[in-house]
C-alpha cells in the first residue's frame, strides 16, 4: 500500500516524473559508474511493471538531453565538409571543426553516452527479476522492453566506435554498494561491432510494430528501427573491413556484410511500403511500373508546397520517418538545434555557432558533376538546407542552416524559377520555430537511410545498376522539375569507384545537417584503405592551411577522437589515441 501511494504522488506522469528522479540523484554519474540511490537500485523499486518502464523512459529523455543531442551532432558533422564556424567565440569548437583535436577538449566527453549505457545495463538486469516478480507482467511484455533496450544500448556504443573507434565496453550493471567500477580499457572496435551485430540480431524480430500512436512509432525502437540499425553496422563492418590489409585479417566477411545490410534494409523498405499502401499514402513507383516501390513520398511537379520537407521536418514523426528523439518545448525543447543551427528570434532568422561550408558556394549546372559542387541547381533541398532570405537574389547560396528550424516551405510558382532555384528567391518559410523554444524531433533514421544504405552496398558488391537507381529515387524526389534531357544516366558512372562518389554525394545532400556527413567520410576511408580521397573532399573547406590539415589527419588513427584527458584520471586503464597529443595543434588561415 505505501508503494501504491508514492505512485500516485510521485511516479505520475511516468516520463515525466522518472527523469525529475533520476536527474535529482547521482545515478550513473561519472565514467561507468552505477552510484547506489535509496530508489532505482534498490530492491524495493523494481518490483512490477510499471517500475521498469519508469527507467525505459528515463533512457529515451537521456538521449534527449542537450549533452547527448549536442554530440551527436558535434562527433558527426563539424569535423566534415558539410560546415563552418559562424563565430569562434567558443575556442573548444573552434579546433574541434579545424581539426586541432586535443585531448583536453570537452566536446570529447562521453559521459553522457555512458550514462545512457548505464541505464540500459542496469534495467535489462533488472528486467527478468520483475517478470518473476510480477505475475501481471508477461514474457510477450518482457521480449519488445528488452528488445528497445538492447537497441538504445547499441546505438549508444555505435557511436561511441564510429567517432573514437576502441572504446571501453561493459554490458553489466553494476547494482552494488561498492560505487565506481574498477579500471576498464578500451575493447577493440571489431570485437564491439560483432556483440552489437549479434546482440541485435538476437532481438531484432522482438521489436514492436504498432504502439497506437505516431509518436511511440517513430520515437521507440521498434522493429524497424533495430533492423535499420542492425543494417547500419553491418554497413560500417563491412567497409571496415574491405581493404586489403583487413581481408588478409577477416577473409571475406566484408562480403557477407554487405548482403546483410541488404537484407535488413530490404525488410524496413518493405515493412514501410507495406504500412504506406494500407494507410493509402502515394509513395515512390507505387503504381507506375518504372521501379519498385520505395518508402519516399512523391513530389508533384507542379506543386508549390514541399510537401516531404514539411512533413518530415515540420510536422514530426512523419510517414518516413524510423526513429526519432521525441522533443517539446520550453523545458524540453531541443538547445542542440538552436545552439548549432539556430533559428527565428523576433521574426528574423537567427544564425547558431555553425554556417555551410564553401564547399555549396557554388551550384552545378551538370548534373554529374563529381566534386566542385554538390547541389544540382534544380534540387529542392538547396531551400531546406540552407536559409534563403527575402532580398535573396543571384548565385550565392545563403549560408545559414535552416533545416529542422522550418516548419513549412513553398517553392515558387514559376517554372523557370523552380528549374534553377538560385537564379531569384525561390522559397517562403511559412511558419518556423522561434530560437529557445525549437521543438524539432531529432531524426536518427528515416526511409532514405534504408534506400541510400542498400545503395551503398550494392554498389560495394558489384551491383551498380540496382544502387543507381535507388540513390537516382532519393535525387529525382528532391529535382521534381528535373527534364528528362538533363536526367542522370548510369551511364555517367560506369567504374565502381564513380558510382560509389554518387553514392556519397547523394547522401552529402539528402543528409545534411543530420550528423552523417563525417561518419560517411570515415567509412569512405575504410573502404579505400586510405585517407586521401576523403582529406581531399574535406580540406575543400578550408580557404588556406590544407596541406597542414592533410598532415594532421593522414593517418587512420587521425580520424577517430582523442580520449577525454578528465575521462584517463577518473580510468587510468584508458590509452590515448597515439595520434593526438596535447602540444598539437594547426592553424587555420
Amino acid at each position: 500500500m505505501k508503494k501504491n501511494i508514492i505512485y500516485n504522488k510521485v511516479i505520475i506522469p511516468a516520463f515525466v516524473a522518472v527523469i525529475g528522479l533520476l536527474s535529482s540523484c547521482s545515478a550513473f554519474d561519472g565514467f561507468l559508474t552505477v552510484y547506489p540511490t535509496n530508489q532505482i537500485t534498490g530492491e524495493k523499486f523494481w518490483e512490477d511493471k510499471n517500475d521498469l518502464e519508469n527507467v525505459l523512459f528515463a533512457c529515451y529523455r537521456q538521449m534527449a538531453t542537450e549533452a547527448f543531442a549536442e554530440r551527436m551532432i558535434a562527433w558527426g558533422e563539424l569535423k566534415s565538409d558539410n560546415f563552418d564556424l559562424a563565430t569562434t567565440s567558443n575556442e573548444n569548437l573552434v579546433n574541434l571543426m579545424t581539426a586541432n583535436l586535443l585531448p583536453i577538449n570537452s566536446w570529447f566527453s562521453w559521459a553522457s553516452f555512458y550514462k545512457l549505457i548505464g541505464y540500459c545495463n542496469l534495467t535489462l538486469a533488472k528486467g527478468p527479476e520483475v517478470l518473476a516478480r510480477d505475475n501481471s507482467f508477461t514474457e510477450s511484455d518482457w521480449l519488445p522492453i528488452q528488445a528497445e533496450l538492447v537497441g538504445m544500448r547499441a546505438l549508444a556504443y555505435f557511436y561511441l566506435v564510429r567517432a573514437f573507434r576502441d572504446v571501453p565496453f561493459v554490458i553489466k550493471s553494476n547494482d552494488t554498494s561498492v560505487g565506481a567500477t574498477d579500471p576498464v580499457p578500451q575493447t577493440a572496435s571489431e570485437a564491439i561491432l560483432s556483440f552489437l551485430i549479434n546482440d541485435l540480431e538476437a532481438i531484432k524480430d522482438n521489436g514492436m510494430t504498432n504502439y497506437g500512436n505516431d509518436a511511440d512509432n517513430h520515437g521507440r525502437f521498434t522493429k524497424n528501427a533495430l533492423y535499420t540499425l542492425l543494417a547500419d553496422i553491418y554497413l560500417w563492418r563491412a567497409a571496415k573491413n574491405s581493404s586489403p590489409d583487413s581481408i588478409a585479417v577477416y577473409g571475406e566477411q566484408w562480403k557477407n556484410d554487405y548482403a546483410k545490410c541488404v537484407e535488413c534494409c530490404d525488410y524496413v523498405i518493405n515493412a514501410m511500403n507495406y504500412k504506406m499502401n494500407e494507410e493509402g499514402v502515394k509513395h515512390y513507383g507505387k503504381n507506375d511500373g518504372y521501379m519498385p516501390e520505395l518508402p519516399l513520398m512523391t513530389m508533384e511537379t507542379r506543386s508549390t508546397s514541399y510537401e516531404t520537407y514539411n512533413s518530415i521536418f515540420g510536422d514530426k514523426n512523419s510517414h518516413e520517418s524510423i526513429f526519432e528523439v521525441q522533443y517539446g518545448t520550453n523545458a524540453n525543447a531541443n538547445a542542440a538545434v538552436d545552439y548549432f543551427y539556430g533559428g527565428w528570434k523576433n521574426g528574423s532568422f537567427n544564425s547558431g555557432m555553425i554556417k555551410r561550408s564553401m564547399v555549396f558556394e557554388e551550384v552545378s549546372t551538370d548534373v554529374v558533376e563529381a566534386y566542385d559542387v554538390s547541389f544540382y541547381k534544380s534540387d529542392y533541398r538547396l531551400g531546406s538546407s540552407f536559409y534563403y532570405s527575402t532580398s535573396q537574389s543571384g548565385t550565392t547560396i545563403p549560408t545559414s542552416i535552416v533545416k529542422y528550424s522550418a516548419k513549412s516551405i513553398t517553392v515558387s510558382s514559376s517554372a523557370s524559377t523552380r528549374d534553377d532555384m538560385t537564379t531569384r528567391r525561390c522559397f517562403t518559410y511559412n511558419s518556423y520555430r522561434n530560437r529557445d523554444n525549437i521543438d524539432a524531433n531529432w531524426i536518427v533514421y528515416r526511409a532514405s537511410d534504408p534506400i541510400l544504405m542498400k545503395a551503398e552496398a550494392l554498389v560495394a558488391q558489384g551491383h551498380l545498376g540496382g544502387g543507381f537507381d535507388l540513390a537516382h529515387a532519393v535525387f529525382l524526389r528532391s529535382n521534381p522539375t528535373m527534364q528528362a534531357t538533363k536526367d542522370i544516366r548510369p551511364g555517367a558512372y560506369s567504374q565502381q569507384d564513380d558510382m560509389m562518389d554518387f553514392i556519397f554525394r547523394e547522401r552529402q545532400r539528402e543528409f545534411i545537417g543530420e550528423g552523417k556527413r563525417w561518419f560517411d567520410l570515415v567509412r569512405m576511408a575504410y573502404q579505400k584503405g586510405e585517407t586521401s580521397a576523403m582529406l581531399n573532399l574535406l580540406v575543400r573547406k578550408f580557404a588556406g592551411g590544407a596541406n597542414a590539415v592533410k598532415a594532421k589527419m593522414a593517418t587512420m588513427n587521425s580520424l577517430f577522437n582523442p580520449v577525454y584527458r578528465e575521462e584517463i584520471k577518473v580510468n587510468p586503464a584508458l590509452v590515448q589515441n597515439p595520434a593526438w597529443e596535447d602540444d598539437r595543434t594547426s592553424t587555420r588561415k
